[in-house]
């Protein structure tokens, strides 16, 4: 799995460019109370279950419909300068005063990881997003890790994850999994894409928590 990515974040005080959401000035982020996770710890096969005081879903969400569409169309406008520059990039999607769905501006990570300012109630937020880069033999990174799923979880989101080899996939809360909102180059993909067949041939239409840990 890609190494360290998540959402959880330690002392950010930049508000981001292009959004009216208002971060707090610095956020250190810990298990308790905000988040508390019961159960086997990562890694050992069985997902573990999470309660939450920090509820950031808002009263209109969008369809995931929509917001699959919405999702799709931004990252892949991401995608060529993420690649390129061998980084990822990472933002929240959030419902405007208007109704209308918008994106904060992105913010650049590093190879293999992203930090942003921790979401709020009443921000109108309703999923992350982040780009998965350029490809690396080094990871897996054709699919969301379960620090992904687990750092939406954490903050009772959704989000949304795009991969080198171009899928979008869809980290659902309701269902604790993630879903390819749409498969293989339906996005921009890396021109140095390499598909290795054992690889192609696990990556699954859906997986959940457990499933990423085996």
């Amino acid at each position: 799995m890609r190494a360290f990515k998540s959402l959880l974040i330690l002392a950010l005080a930049t508000s981001v460019a292009g959004c009216d959401i208002d971060y707090p000035d610095t956020f250190a982020y810990t298990p308790s109370p905000q988040a508390v996770i019961d159960g086997p710890k990562p890694g050992l096969g069985t997902a573990p279950t999470y309660t939450s005081s920090v509820p950031v879903a808002v009263a209109n969400m969008p369809s995931d419909a929509a917001a699959a569409s919405f999702a799709r169309s931004f990252l892949n406008q991401l995608q060529p300068r993420s690649i390129a520059e061998r980084r990822e990039y990472c933002g929240y999607f959030y419902v405007d005063g208007a109704g209308q769905i918008a994106a904060t501006a992105p913010r650049a990570g590093t190879m293999a990881s992203c930090s942003m300012p921790a979401p709020r109630p009443g921000q109108g937020i309703f999923a992350s997003y982040h780009t998965h880069g350029a490809y690396d033999r080094g990871y897996d990174n054709e699919v969301p890790s379960s620090n992904d799923l687990e750092s939406d979880f954490m903050f009772n989101m959704d989000g949304y994850v795009s991969t080198p080899g171009g899928r979008v996939w869809h980290v659902d809360l309701g269902s604790r999994t993630t879903s390819q909102v749409c498969g293989r180059g339906c996005v921009y993909d890396d021109p140095g894409y390499v598909t290795i067949p054992q690889d192609e041939a696990s990556i699954q239409q859906r997986f959940s928590l457990a499933e990423l840990y085996r």
